[in-house]
């Protein structure tokens, strides 16, 4: 496994699964409290945070570039479909991304969820609480809110823009977690 140590003593942060282990690609930061178990794949400067759980025990799950998993998300997967998340995403705290693809630089607002073969195509906001079905298709440059989940309006640029600034700020706060975080005894 490359990049950081990842060991907790009393709460494990990996798993090997059937054989499978998690990837860690370099300056990635996990936060204490975090599960990866089985064939999960985090590239660089990626940030999971405390408390997460990715389960890739039948399928994978991969984790882009500069994208953030913040605290209590849940990514699981089926026998059938990965869940693959691009570069750039923010995904809100207390998310639930099950057997889907979110493309690069999509914001998924707090306490959504993105259902199994739907897909979410670049630079999108999904609204706090949203629930995308299965199987939807959501186009690119969009805002979507609601349950079921439906198209809102097109993003701004500086929507977008926002959107990309969310992820550069969670890696500064990673680096900071990694200088600063001390466990209290």
């Amino acid at each position: 496994m490359a990049g950081i140590h990842l060991k907790e003593k009393d709460n494990q942060i990996v798993w090997n699964f059937k054989g499978k282990y998690p990837e860690v690609e370099d300056e990635v930061f996990v936060a204490p409290g975090v599960k990866l178990i089985g064939d999960v794949r985090l590239k660089k400067f990626s940030n999971i945070w405390f408390n997460s759980v990715l389960r890739g025990d039948i399928n994978f799950i991969e984790i882009g570039e500069f994208t953030n998993i913040q605290d209590l998300c849940l990514i699981h997967v089926t026998k059938e479909l990965p869940a693959i998340i691009g570069n750039y995403v923010t995904v809100g705290h207390s998310a639930v991304i099950h057997a889907c693809t979110i493309k690069d630089n999509v914001l998924i607002g707090m306490k959504s969820v993105i259902l199994d073969n739907a897909e979410i195509s670049e630079n999108c906001l999904i609204a706090a609480g949203a629930v995308v079905t299965p199987n939807t298709r959501i186009p690119s440059g969009v805002l979507v809110a609601g349950v079921p989940a439906k198209i809102i309006r097109d993003l701004t640029e500086s929507e977008i823009q926002f959107i990309k600034q969310s992820a550069y700020n969670y890696v500064e706060y990673a680096k900071s977690m990694k200088e600063s975080l001390i466990q209290v005894k």
